[in-house]
C-alpha cells in the first residue's frame, strides 16, 4: 500500500474536535483508500457536533484500524481498492471537501455500475468491525415509554397487537395523572444517576422526553417537542418552497441543500447546546415528513435518538397531526391546520412498535424495560423481565403501580 503523504495542515478547516481527531492520526489516514478515507473523514466534520456514544463508535473504529497489520488492513478493505475512480474525482480534494467529494462519487458509482461493489465493501467492514466490538452496557436497565392518542375518544381498533405477544397487556388501568406520573417515573432515574460527562465535559443524554406537542414542565435531561420547533419548521418549508418553485433544481439538488446546512440557516443558532441544535437541525432536514406531520417528527426523533444518543430513559409522547391535505398546500403552510386525533393514534401505535425494536437493536436488550399506553384510556402494554409474554391483566391498576412492574 502506497502512503499518501498527509498534514496537519490539510485539517485547518475542520472544526476544533475533528481537526485534533484528524490530525492525531495522520499515518492510519495515509495509509487508507482513497474512498473509503474520504467516508471516514466525511464522519469527522460531524464529530464535534456527536453525542458521546456516537464519538465512540468514531474512535473505537480508529482504534481498530490502527490495530491491524498491513496485510490485515489491505484484507478489510480490499473491496475499497478496487473502486475505480473519474479523473475528475482523482483530481478532486477529498479532505478539504469529503461531503462534495462523496456526492459526486455516488453520482460516479450509479453511472458506472460500482454501487453494488461499494455497498458490499462497506458491509463487509461494517459485519468485521462489529463482530470485534464490544458491548458498553448501560448503568441501569433502559426504560422506554411511548404514549399515544392524545385527543382521541376510542381506539375503535385493537391497539398494541404486535406488542401484545412480548409482555402484559393492561385493560383496566385507572388514567388519572398517568402522564405526570411517567415523567415523575424519568425524572427521578434522571436525578439518580445524574449528570455523567464525557472525557471532553459534554453531558451524556441519558434521559429524554420527545413531544409530539407542547412539552410539559419537567426536569429531564433533553426535552424536546414539535412546537418548539414552528419557526425552524417554517424556515425551512420556505426554504424547500422557493427552490422548487424556481425549477432550476431537482431532488438532489434539494437534498445536497439540506444537507449542507447549519442550525442557524433556520433559527436554531440560539440553542445552548451545539450538539442539540445539530441533531435536532437533523430531524428536519433528513426526516422524510418530519417538517410537516407531528406523528412523524416524534416517530423519527424517537429512533434517530436510539441509534445516536442510545440513552438510557426515553419517554415519548405522540400529539395530533394535521389531517392529509395536497402535498403543495402542506408544504406552503397557507391554511390552518386541521387535527387528526384518530389517525395519530393508529401513528403512535406503530411507532410504540418501532420504539420498542429499536430498543431491542441497543447493548442490555435482554434486560429493557417497556411500557405503551393509550393517553387518558384503560389500556396499555408493559414488557420487561418478569412480565408473562402474552397475557392479560383485568386488575384496576394505577399508573404508578404499572410503573412499579417495571422498576
Amino acid at each position: 500500500m502506497a502512503q499518501n503523504q498527509m498534514s496537519e495542515h490539510d485539517f485547518a478547516l475542520y472544526p476544533r474536535r475533528a481537526r485534533a481527531l484528524a490530525t492525531s492520526n495522520l499515518k492510519l489516514l495515509g495509509l487508507l483508500p482513497v474512498v473509503f478515507r474520504v467516508a471516514l473523514l466525511r464522519e469527522f466534520l460531524a464529530y464535534d457536533w456527536m453525542f458521546p456514544a456516537e464519538r465512540r463508535e468514531v474512535e473505537d473504529q480508529l482504534t481498530l484500524l490502527a490495530g491491524l497489520s498491513a496485510p490485515e488492513l489491505n484484507w478489510r478493505l480490499q473491496g475499497f481498492y478496487g473502486i475505480k475512480l473519474s479523473p475528475a474525482l482523482e483530481r478532486r480534494d477529498g479532505t478539504n471537501d469529503p461531503v462534495g467529494f462523496m456526492e459526486q462519487l455516488t453520482e460516479w458509482l450509479w453511472g458506472t455500475g460500482q454501487m453494488e461493489s461499494f455497498r458490499a465493501a462497506a458491509e463487509r467492514f461494517a459485519a468485521s468491525a462489529a463482530a470485534e466490538k464490544s458491548a458498553r452496557l448501560p448503568s441501569q436497565p433502559r426504560l422506554g415509554i411511548v404514549v399515544i392518542g392524545q385527543g382521541a375518544q376510542n381506539a375503535g381498533v385493537a391497539l398494541f397487537r404486535k406488542l401484545r405477544s412480548h409482555g402484559v397487556y393492561f385493560d383496566n388501568i385507572k388514567p388519572e395523572n398517568g402522564l405526570d406520573v411517567l415523567l415523575e417515573a424519568v425524572r427521578k432515574r434522571s436525578a439518580r444517576q445524574g449528570k455523567e460527562t464525557d472525557a471532553a465535559g459534554a453531558p451524556g443524554y441519558d434521559h429524554w422526553y420527545i413531544d409530539g406537542g407542547t412539552a410539559q414542565p419537567a426536569s429531564i435531561e433533553v426535552r424536546l417537542s414539535y412546537a418548539q420547533l414552528q419557526q425552524p419548521r417554517v424556515l425551512l418549508l420556505e426554504r424547500m418552497q422557493r427552490m422548487i418553485a424556481s425549477g432550476t433544481s431537482g431532488p438532489e439538488a434539494l437534498r445536497s441543500m439540506m444537507a449542507r446546512m447549519k442550525p442557524e440557516d433556520i433559527g436554531l443558532a440560539g440553542d445552548a447546546d451545539p450538539v442539540l441544535g445539530y441533531f435536532t437541525m437533523s430531524l428536519l432536514t433528513q426526516g422524510s415528513g418530519t417538517q410537516i406531520f407531528a406523528t412523524t417528527f416524534v416517530q423519527w426523533a424517537a429512533r434517530e435518538c436510539l441509534r445516536r444518543a442510545q440513552p438510557e430513559t426515553l419517554l415519548v409522547r405522540y400529539a395530533p397531526r394535521q389531517q392529509l391535505r395536497p402535498m403543495n398546500v402542506m408544504l406552503s403552510q397557507t391554511q390552518p391546520d386541521f387535527p387528526d386525533p384518530q389517525g395519530s393514534l393508529s401513528d403512535g401505535d406503530m411507532g410504540a412498535y418501532y420504539t420498542w425494536l429499536n430498543m431491542g437493536r441497543l447493548p442490555g436488550a435482554d434486560q429493557t424495560r417497556f411500557l405503551a399506553w393509550f393517553e387518558g384510556h384503560a389500556e396499555a402494554v408493559a414488557i420487561g423481565p418478569g412480565l408473562p409474554a402474552g397475557t392479560v391483566s383485568s386488575s384496576a391498576l394505577g399508573m404508578r403501580q404499572v410503573v412499579g412492574l417495571l422498576t
